[in-house]
């Protein structure tokens, strides 16, 4: 336990030494305990390529389309653990690129990396199952603007899709119904043909 002087002492001594006051120096503090950045609160690290991880971002947003603030927030969440899990096998290879391999780092390294799969295989199937039930959703509705859209039609009124609460316009359903009829009659064809 300290004496009352080496906590007087303490005290005084704590008041020559204030930290950074930039936020230059305050930018460069936060990385003083920076070892290998996989428990990092940044994503990019001083010295990795932004230019490679965007590319990376972006090719996920245009492979999973998201549309909802929740669907984009989990797509780049993925993204960002998939930079993160790279980060993992670039370690890696620093650790073992050395004439001494550092096997503690090897163990740090590997748990992370375990951690890091888990959490990109978990984000993965919410990616996918959140995206699978806005589009079943959306082919539900569309299915009913189809099929009020085609009464419409045979009764010769307008279709006011919007004031049902559809998100479709007359044009798209159109076209989704255009797109199911000649469906309908290829299927009708090719089935002809081959039982002929």
């Amino acid at each position: 336990m300290s004496s009352p002087n080496q906590i007087a002492a303490n005290i005084q001594n704590a008041q020559h030494s204030t930290g950074p006051r930039t936020e230059a120096g305050k930018a460069v503090s936060s990385q003083n305990a920076l070892k290998h950045g996989l428990t990092a609160q940044t994503v990019l690290l001083p010295g990795e390529d932004e230019a490679a991880y965007r590319k990376m971002c972006e090719g996920l947003f245009d492979e999973f389309q998201p549309e909802t603030t929740s669907e984009r927030e989990l797509v780049q969440f993925l993204g960002d653990t998939q930079w993160r899990l790279s980060r993992c096998s670039r370690l890696e290879v620093r650790a073992l690129s050395s004439e001494y391999p550092d096997f503690k780092a090897l163990d740090v390294i590997s748990k992370h990396e375990v951690r890091l799969k888990k959490t990109y295989s978990t984000t993965l199937k919410e990616v996918h199952d959140k995206i699978a039930s806005r589009l079943s959703s959306r082919a539900e509705a569309m299915g009913q603007a189809m099929v009020i859209r085609r009464a419409d039609v045979l009764k010769s009124r307008p279709t006011d899709l919007n004031a049902l609460g559809f998100v479709f316009t007359v044009k798209e359903v159109d076209q989704q119904i255009n797109r199911e009829d000649v469906l309908r009659r290829a299927v009708k064809v090719v089935s002809q043909q081959f039982a002929a």
